[in-house]
């Protein structure tokens, strides 16, 4: 009888926990936080752990998140950012990125939102500073002559600082279009460059053909030559 009570105290309790508790599937696509919804550690942090699998939860006291850990596609609005002299240019990025997996509880308990939420908010703004600070070092003329070295500066400070939060940058470009004005300058550069290089060509090839003509002069000169002299002897 005893044993009997036993095992229906058992069964009561595991349909009681059963149904206060709801469970959820985290497979090798994303990489799970199990936390608590309201305690705390000894050191004052969020009460988190990994989870993997068949979590199964308390929905009152506790909740799961998750964070994807494949290939992020973040096309950022273009912005506009001043150079050393004031000049504005207009820079398009796209980032591909991906959550470290061992990184995603300390994100998760840095940020607590959702991966979007992070995108819009903390990796965007690394994305503006990055070309801002960049863009401070120089003035318009440089920045168009060293087009490489800027973006190359730009992706270094970018996947410094969201390396050191746990996220992994996997390609960066980006597309930067001066201001009309430069651009202005720029083709009217280009095309007295291209006029000179035109009337540059136009004056060998005449004097190419002067050269022509003289030789050719002479040639036929020292032909009739010979054949006076081979008359008159």
């Amino acid at each position: 009888m005893k044993r009997l009570v036993i095992m229906l105290a058992a069964i009561v309790s595991a349909t009681m926990f059963l149904s206060s508790c709801a469970c959820t599937v985290i497979d090798n696509s994303e990489v799970g936080v199990e936390f608590k919804k309201f305690g705390m550690t000894d050191q004052g942090k969020l009460d988190a752990v990994p989870a993997t699998g068949y979590t199964f939860f308390n929905p009152i006291t506790t909740s799961v998140f998750t964070y994807p850990v494949y290939a992020q596609i973040a096309d950022f609005e273009p912005f506009l950012v001043k150079t050393k002299d004031g000049a504005e240019f207009k820079m398009d990025p796209e980032l591909v990125y991906w959550v470290e997996r061992e990184k995603a509880l300390d994100i998760f308990t840095k940020f607590r939102k959702t991966l979007p939420q992070i995108q819009d908010t903390y990796i965007l703004t690394c994305v503006k500073d990055a070309y801002r600070i960049v863009g401070n070092k120089y003035n318009s003329d440089e920045l168009m002559a060293s087009r490489s070295k800027f973006e190359d500066e730009v992706e270094s400070m970018l996947v410094k600082s969201l390396t050191a939060e746990g996220f992994r940058v996997d390609k960066f470009t980006m597309d930067i279009v001066p201001p009309e004005s430069l651009q202005q300058a720029i083709d009217a550069k280009n095309q007295a460059i291209q006029a000179a290089l035109k009337a540059e060509n136009e004056v060998k090839a005449a004097e190419a053909q002067a050269k022509i003509n003289v030789a050719k002069a002479k040639g036929e000169g020292d032909a009739m030559k010979i054949k006076a002299d081979a008359e008159a002897y």
